[in-house]
């Protein structure tokens, strides 16, 4: 998956740093990532100004900064392109980095008084100087599921309205007051109008594209697992077979890893 970067390591603690040379500078506008005219990322080196340049995080030894570069010579990538940009551990600081730049431009404000907020200078955080408000990363928990019937398939959906195409598990963001196993009920009966048990844990995955941490979740169907399919959501959504083809496009998501492994047999119904 896409954060599976080793033996390349990412450090999340916020320390502060000065920029040196070989830093990476990240640079946004919107779905956009600005990059150097020849492809590459920028460094410091390329900048040579540290004035409004915003700590990330670090890779290995090499410290990320956040930057509005967008008045020096640059390219322009859609940042889906980093599903499949070379190195991978650059393309998950990358979309890390566009998450991070996300949270920063929409916290520019404080939701409980109005005045601008303020960088905190010992964690990674907005405060505002005139109520004490503090503000976070926003992270928002979903579920990936995938739901198996006692005739050896699996269901697969396709989404309504979006772009991507291909197919998909059911997923959903979890709601106020609800557990992350409630979450993966609801979504199911909403979406399918299935009803599911046995549902066990399988994995989590940090989802920058979305600002998601994805958990991943295989259960079963009960008795039938006739599909009632709400249209709003779904365009389709069908049991498959193992040995039927059901695309998935790269490796860097939780869902295509779910899918192959039920392909390769290695989840099962009531197991």
């Amino acid at each position: 998956m896409i954060q599976d970067i080793l033996p390349h390591i990412y450090h999340n603690e916020y320390t502060g740093q000065t920029p040196s040379d070989e830093d990476i500078v990240f640079s946004f506008d919107d779905q956009e990532i600005l990059m150097k005219p020849d492809g590459d990322f920028f460094r410091f080196r390329d900048v040579n100004t540290s004035s409004n340049m915003i700590y990330l995080f670090r890779i290995d030894d090499t410290n990320c900064f956040l930057a509005d570069l967008s008045a020096l010579p640059h390219s322009r990538q859609p940042l889906r392109a980093m599903r499949t940009f070379k190195p991978r551990h650059l393309a998950y600081c990358a979309v890390t980095a566009w998450q991070l730049y996300l949270w920063y431009r929409d916290t520019q404000f404080c939701g409980r008084c109005g005045n601008r907020m303020i960088h905190s200078e010992k964690e990674r955080a907005m405060v505002c100087p005139d109520c004490g408000n503090t503000v976070y990363p926003r992270i928002m928990p979903a579920v990936i599921v995938g739901v198996l019937s006692s005739d050896d398939r699996i269901l697969l959906t396709k989404f309504a309205g979006r772009s991507y195409t291909n197919y998909a598990l059911i997923s959903g963001f979890s709601e106020i007051g609800e557990t992350i196993e409630e979450t993966v009920r609801r979504e199911v009966r909403e979406e399918t109008g299935v009803d599911v048990t046995n549902i066990r844990y399988y994995k989590c995955q940090p989802w920058p594209f979305s600002s998601t941490l994805l958990f991943g979740f295989y259960c079963d169907a009960k008795e039938g697992g006739n599909i009632v399919l709400d249209e709003n959501e779904l365009s389709e959504a069908r049991w498959v077979r193992r040995d039927e083809e059901a695309v998935t496009t790269d490796d860097v998501s939780l869902t295509s890893e779910m899918i192959q492994r039920f392909r390769n047999g290695l989840v099962k119904f009531g197991e």
